[in-house]
């Protein structure tokens, strides 16, 4: 579902997804608390807000993209054709990111495309994973670093789907993997500090029990 918030004649996305795209060493990671499309061989896109719309965009821009290798003439033409629609009626409400081995495109609603060196995020809580990304991410990050990344990211934003997809594109080809809600590194952190705690207030009862002991072995 998504909603609007309207202060004025033109509708604004309240953005119920989070999309990241984040490049590292040898490729790009693209990150989605929903789905990822496949384009082309080598290029993937993620989308926030209203799937169908972006289906209906995607379709209509298949003949255009079908046989296309330049990740940059995909999204000029993604950007080009969603600008169109939004501009004679503002009929779809979606915004993309496109990735390939080595390249990041942001497409925003309006449809205005920016190619990314580091990272690109859109989406539910974009402003605070800017920042955070900001700070996180490093230039010559290696897979498994992107990847923790990506996953770090979309935890801290507050996964309410059953986990986060993520597509990995580099010169070895692509890896395509679901995670689920509890395998996330936020939640593992809560579920470990639950743990812990559990474990310290056993050891609290323990050492209360012992001590009762000691004081009943006194009279």
């Amino acid at each position: 579902m998504c909603l609007f918030i309207v202060d004025s004649d033109e509708p604004h996305l309240s953005n119920t997804n989070t999309i990241i795209g984040i490049a590292y060493n040898d490729g790009v990671i693209l990150g989605s608390t929903d789905i990822i499309t496949q384009l082309s061989a080598n290029i993937f896109s993620c989308h926030y807000a209203l799937e169908a719309h972006t289906e209906i965009l995607l379709e209509d821009a298949h003949n255009f993209i079908r046989d296309q290798e330049s990740t940059m003439v995909v999204a000029e033409t993604i950007g080009t054709m969603l600008s169109t629609y939004n501009n004679k009626k503002n009929m779809l409400q979606t915004g993309l990111i496109l990735g390939d081995r080595n390249k990041i495109y942001e497409i925003s609603y309006g449809g205005v495309v920016m190619q990314k060196s580091n990272f690109a995020v859109e989406g539910y809580g974009v402003t605070y994973l800017n920042d955070f990304l900001e700070k996180e991410w490093k230039k010559g990050m290696n897979e498994e670093e992107a990847e923790e990344l990506v996953l770090k990211a979309l935890s801290l934003r507050g996964v309410s789907s059953c986990g986060v997809q993520t597509a990995s594109v580099n010169s070895k080809g692509v890896t395509r993997v679901f995670h689920p809600n509890d395998t996330l590194p936020i939640r593992q952190e809560a579920l470990e500090l639950e743990h812990v705690n559990e474990r310290a207030h056993l050891e609290c009862i323990r050492a209360h029990l012992i001590s009762l002991l000691k004081i009943n072995e006194g009279f």
